[in-house]
């Protein structure tokens, strides 16, 4: 998440090269060169060759949600809320069945608000996607203005 925080940040249409958004994010190179190479396989970024290469966001961030990011780079996420596997072969009592449909609904609210939330919201939160070069100049100003109307609460506020 934060090395494509870091690419919808900083490059602005234009590609960054991995080594730099490594440095960055204080993460490593060949962890991120896997977690890159899963999402160029998914069309999400695509690698640009040469001196002034690296790495661009393939459709605009307001088109690319953390959820999208979530479900091909950690798949393990969506499935933490897992039903137990010994509670599938017996008769669950009421109370059990209680509580797993109780997870089970916070896992798919979860989930949809993960899928809700692009990294352009994230860069409109952070006053960081503001440059005439963004990607999604209208959705960004749109969110900005949200948040000065009171009309939208940003992703990290109760």
């Amino acid at each position: 998440m934060q090395a494509l925080f870091d690419l919808a940040h900083h490059s602005h249409g234009q590609p960054v090269p991995l080594h730099v958004i490594a440095e960055r994010q204080k993460l490593s190179l060949p962890f991120l060169e896997q977690i890159f190479n899963k999402l160029k396989k998914a069309g999400v970024v695509a690698s640009v060759r040469g001196p002034k290469g690296g790495y661009i966001l393939t459709r605009p961030c307001n088109q690319v949600s953390v959820g999208e990011v979530l479900r091909l780079t950690d798949s393990s996420f969506y499935a933490a809320a897992k039903e137990d596997p010994k509670a599938a072969n017996q008769v669950l009592k009421s109370d059990e069945r209680m509580s797993q449909m109780l997870w089970n609904r916070l896992s798919d609210h979860i989930s949809a608000f993960m899928e809700k939330v692009t990294f352009a919201d994230l860069c409109s939160e952070t006053s960081s996607n503001t440059c005439p070069d963004c990607t999604c100049p209208e959705y960004v100003q749109d969110v900005q203005g949200q948040f000065v109307r009171g009309e939208r609460k940003a992703c990290g506020v109760l």
